[in-house]
């Protein structure tokens, strides 16, 4: 299936911070947005679910080839097309500016594919797309 990909973090959160709809689903055990990437430790991803005419369900995996990482619908995107899914970028509140920066320098111009339900075994990057440590875009 082909999706518009775009970013999220704690400063374009709603509210900001890492505060999730759905927490504690499927693999994941995640409070707050997270993870690494891995089918074992998801990254977040906001969406329009079902229960509000949009096409997935709280806790369903995805497989994203064009950044190698799996992640799990965790949150509700307040201004999301249906068929768009909004990455959580790893963030805790510091270099918001940076963050920004990061989330749009990643955002693709054209749709790309992603996989759902996916099972192990894809290839993996599990470096962070923001590093909080250094504040600086880590990419892919």
């Amino acid at each position: 299936m082909n999706v518009k990909l775009t970013f999220y973090g704690w400063p374009d959160n709603d509210p900001p911070g890492n505060s999730i709809a759905y927490p504690g689903l499927g693999l994941s055990s995640h409070q707050g947005a997270g993870g690494t990437g891995t089918y074992d430790d998801p990254i977040t991803v906001a969406v329009i679910t079902q229960s509000n005419n949009g096409f997935w369900s709280p806790g369903t995996m995805m497989y994203l080839p064009s950044l190698q990482k799996y992640l799990i619908v965790e949150d509700e995107c307040a201004s999301c097309a249906q068929a768009q899914i909004d990455v959580w970028m790893n963030s805790d509140g510091n270099h918001n500016d940076e963050v920004l920066a990061c989330e749009d320098s990643l955002t693709p111009a054209e749709d790309v594919e992603v996989e759902i339900d996916p099972p192990t075994g894809r290839p993996v990057r599990t470096e962070p797309l923001f590093d909080i440590a250094l504040g600086r875009c880590s990419g892919t």
